[in-house]
Formats: C-alpha cells, sequence, structure tokens
C-alpha cells in the first residue's frame, strides 16, 4: 500500500481505478514490446526464441508466479461501460505486439498475410504457454513452444 490520501490518487488519476489499470496495461505492454525488440535486435534469426527463453528463465526463478500482467487484465477486464478504456487498451498492446513480430518476419522473407498470421499464433502460443506453465507449475508448455516456433518461422507461405 502506497499511503498516500486517496485525495492524492484522485488529483493524479481523475479518472479512478480504471485510468490507472489503463495506463498500468500500456506501461507493461510497453516494456514487453521493448524486451520483445531488444531480443529481435540482438539476435534476428533467434530473436523470438531469445524472448521465450528469458519467459522461461522468469517464470522458473518466480516459481511460477509470474505472468503476462495483460492477458490478466484481459481475464479480469471489466465489462460495464466505464471499462471501455481498459477494454480499449488491451488489443492496442496486442496489436502493437504482433506488428513487431510480423515486422520481423516480413524482414525474414514472409508475405504479409503469412507474417500476421504467425505473429498472432506466436503470441497465442507465449501466452497461452505462460498460463499453462502457471497451472502446471512447470516449464514444460513454454519448452514445447520453444521447438514449435522455430518450425513455424520456417514455413513461409
Amino acid at each position: 500500500m502506497a499511503n498516500a490520501p486517496l485525495g492524492s490518487t484522485y488529483h493524479n488519476f481523475p479518472g479512478g481505478k480504471q485510468q490507472i489499470v489503463t495506463k498500468a496495461i500500456f506501461w507493461a505492454g510497453g516494456k514487453a514490446a521493448a524486451q520483445l525488440q531488444a531480443c529481435l535486435d540482438v539476435d534476428n534469426k533467434n530473436g523470438i526464441s531469445l524472448f521465450l527463453s528469458q519467459w522461461r528463465e522468469r517464470l522458473r526463478k518466480s516459481d511460477f508466479r509470474a505472468g503476462c500482467p495483460i492477458v490478466d487484465a484481459a481475464i479480469e477486464a471489466p465489462q460495464e461501460p466505464e471499462g471501455e478504456k481498459v477494454k480499449n487498451a488491451l488489443p492496442q498492446v496486442f496489436n502493437n505486439w504482433q506488428s513487431l513480430i510480423a515486422d520481423h518476419l516480413i524482414s525474414q522473407g514472409h508475405s504479409v498475410s503469412n507474417a500476421q498470421t504467425l505473429a498472432l499464433g506466436i503470441i497465442a502460443s507465449i501466452e497461452g504457454a505462460v498460463v499453462l506453465c502457471r497451472a502446471h507449475q512447470n516449464i514444460q508448455p513454454l519448452d514445447a513452444i520453444l521447438k514449435c516456433v522455430p518450425k513455424l518461422m520456417e514455413y513461409n507461405a
């Protein structure tokens, strides 16, 4: 708890909880995008596998408590009208990640449509593997996609 008066919170975040959550989504999404881009910049051929390896290590070191805050926010997104900003922030973050991966795949020679499809599949695989690792309390799901993603990236339709 921050021990800040509630009035200070509303002064800095007049939109209340929804504004705080929305800002957190964009912040966490930006951090993940920067990490992904750094991995792609460091290793043009294996950058996505490097990113996955970093996720693997994060999960293992946290005893499977670490997860993706964007997925958590998507699951908990309010359905009421006042939650629209939160619900609108989520696809923006996922679309940004998809664009980063698709642009990388295009630079590797994939067609635009293939790159976009593969990028979406890679994101879904990563997010699903993180959830499964946490549920099973082991790293096997992430290891599985570490083997599959390079094979997917070789496919160029």
